[in-house]
């Protein structure tokens, strides 16, 4: 998808501003008409918003109420329909989906339970445990051959999350962004033949 600038993002304070990482996940994802999408981890709605404009059948879903709140102002806000879901993951997502998006918490967190704002980044130990626990259960939410689109970053455990990928997923690096801190990489996933 490209970034549309007609689409008029407002953000709300303890949700997640549409940075690098956002702007590349939108970049690589790609959404057709009548797909099923879900934009795992929503922030303010970006991508929802954009595949919603593509024509996609979008559920977005974040663990913080406020960026529920928010990407659901800002589909009203451009007049495009997606179903926006307060889950701690696929907690409460129900179906199948052609196409995951996830721009998840990657950096490393040993601070304890993070804030909201936190959330959105912190991954946890190395950074990899939010991720991790994604992977075992998206699988499940995928059509067949349907496909994530993720970021990684070469500060969150990302050895440990290409292992976990490896068991169920074909696993393909599509682009990569290098910061002066950091270098963040977009990954998309196929499932596995067989591995239902």
């Amino acid at each position: 998808m490209k970034l549309d600038h007609s689409i008029d993002i407002q953000v709300a304070s303890e949700v997640y501003n549409p940075s690098d990482d956002s702007f590349l996940i939108l970049k690589i994802a790609e959404a057709s008409p009548g797909q099923k999408l879900l934009d795992m981890g929503t922030g303010s709605g970006i991508v929802a918003l954009h595949a919603a404009k593509a024509g996609a059948v979008v559920t977005a879903v974040d663990i913080n109420p406020n960026a529920v709140q928010c990407a659901r102002s800002n589909a009203l806000r451009n007049d495009l329909k997606m179903d926006a879901i307060e889950s701690d993951l696929f907690e409460k997502v129900p179906g199948l989906f052609d196409v995951i998006v996830f721009n998840p918490p990657y950096l490393p967190d040993e601070d304890g339970p993070p804030s909201w704002m936190e959330k959105a980044w912190a991954g946890g130990g190395d950074g990899s445990d939010v991720i991790i626990r994604f992977l075992d259960h998206a699988w499940r939410h995928l059509s067949p051959r349907g496909e994530i689109y993720m970021i990684l970053s070469s500060l969150g455990g990302l050895r440990s999350i290409l292992r976990a990928a490896r068991e169920r997923y074909e696993t393909e690096m599509i682009e990569e962004k290098h910061m002066f801190f950091e270098s963040i990489f977009a990954y998309r996933l196929v499932q596995k033949i067989g591995s239902h």
